[in-house]
């Protein structure tokens, strides 16, 4: 089918026209205006006669940072996509994982402080790949709240300030991590500066791109965003990087160790994103999406951050639902992520991107392949698989614990009793 760009472009002009991030604040009081997260159950102790454990006047609080914890009473769901183990141990130490296990394998420090997860699921913390506008306590307070543990704001206007901002609030767990690309990369007259006039780190040759680039992760950049936008989506012709200008963004950015993605939204675009050998492509395709250009995103182990929140709120639910079944069908990676930006019309879930993870089943997409997408995949696309995305040994201690089990029902996912970010306790208890 045929797509009517006139239309369309009328759509997302209703949809997005209030997308622009939000300006940089000061550090403030921890405060969420009319937030509606219920609060954790209080936890009760029901562990087995023997077990070495602290005792029940040691649970955590909120705000509460325990030398040693140790979540029991749970069924584990590490991010890796292996399978669920019940009656799981999930043991926290000065920030890290130090173990994990059956209960029968993990021995419990008698000092620990515990938190019994009354036979819910313990998951690692969550991390939304695409969103904008993060630049505010309020809103990363309430993702951590809803056990988005982590997001990565994937280009912001102003341009100043961004990278001071974040590293002001990550030595702050009440906040979810924040990983920033600054400015998106593009040409003088390109998306996004042609569309909403949003600013834009601009490039006008391979020499220019390579020194501005370089000192864009001198300034600490996290990750590198380009737009391949021709602008067919839009009606109108965009100026767009040529093809050796975002060969050499990725060069840069690979030579000094971090990931590149791309804003995209047809497939001919896309096909120049892969010639480039970016990282992650930010936006599932509009039209239809051929199997070659599938097989070269699989074979080249290229992410896909499809933001089906995002096109759902435009009316085009049937063509990018399909593409991603087909892609994922082949066995591509996809990786969490929302492009939130607090637009009114377009319905963005602040927190537990619930919405999202709904969409994705409705592509084919296991409860386990969602979960996956939103922990180990997407802290694969935020260059931080090292440290954060699942529940093993040695990685930084953001946990959640959740009520039910979201491999039967991936509701259960907004029902966040426990959070646990950087080995603090920010959600739970009393």
């Amino acid at each position: 089918m045929k797509f009517r760009w006139s239309w369309l472009s009328l759509l997302l002009i209703l949809a997005l026209t209030a997308c622009q991030p939000a300006t940089p604040t000061a550090m403030g009081t921890f405060h969420v205006p009319g937030s509606t997260l219920t609060p954790a159950p209080t936890p009760t102790w029901n562990l087995e006669p023997g077990t070495p454990t602290a005792t029940p006047t040691t649970a955590p609080q909120p705000g509460q940072s325990p030398a040693t914890l140790a979540l029991v009473n749970g069924t584990l769901i590490d991010g890796t996509g292996a399978a669920p183990v019940p009656d799981a141990v999930v043991l926290l130490r000065t920030g890290r994982i130090v173990a994990v296990g059956p209960r029968a394998a993990v021995a419990i420090p008698a000092d620990a402080q515990v938190i019994d997860a009354q036979g819910g699921t313990i998951l690692p913390g969550f991390i939304n790949a695409h969103v904008h506008g993060s630049y505010s306590e309020q809103i990363l307070a309430a993702w951590a709240q809803g056990g988005v543990t982590t997001v990565r704001d994937l280009s912001t206007s102003p341009l100043s300030s961004v990278f001071k901002y974040r590293d002001q609030v990550n030595t702050q767990p009440q906040y979810a991590r924040l990983v920033a690309a600054g400015p998106m990369v593009t040409v003088p007259g390109g998306y996004p500066i042609a569309y909403w006039g949003a600013s834009a780190l601009t490039v006008t040759s391979p020499q220019e791109a390579r020194q501005k680039v370089t000192q864009l992760l001198d300034d600490g950049a996290d990750v590198v965003k380009i737009a391949l936008e021709s602008g067919a989506i839009f009606g109108q012709k965009m100026a767009m990087l040529s093809p050796e200008e975002a060969a050499t963004i990725v060069q840069v950015a690979h030579t000094r160790g971090t990931v590149v993605s791309v804003h995209v939204s047809v497939s001919p675009d896309l096909a120049r994103a892969l010639d480039a050998g970016v990282d992650d492509i930010a936006h599932m395709v509009t039209d239809e999406l051929p199997a070659e250009l599938i097989q070269r995103l699989v074979k080249a182990d290229t992410y896909w951050v499809p933001t089906l929140e995002l096109w759902m709120g435009v009316g085009l639910r049937g063509r990018v639902v399909d593409n991603l079944r087909r892609f994922v069908a082949a066995g591509g990676k996809v990786a969490l992520g929302t492009d939130y930006q607090g637009a009114p019309n377009v319905r963005f879930d602040l927190g537990m991107p619930i919405h999202e993870m709904e969409f994705m089943q409705q592509a084919g997409m296991t409860p386990m392949q969602i979960i996956v997408a939103g922990t180990k995949n997407a802290a694969h696309v935020c260059n931080r698989e090292r440290d954060l995305g699942t529940i093993e040994v040695g990685k930084i201690a953001d946990v959640l614990v959740v009520a039910g089990d979201p491999l039967r029902d991936i509701q259960a996912l907004a029902n966040v009793g426990w959070v646990v970010h950087n080995g603090v306790v920010i959600r739970g208890g009393k």
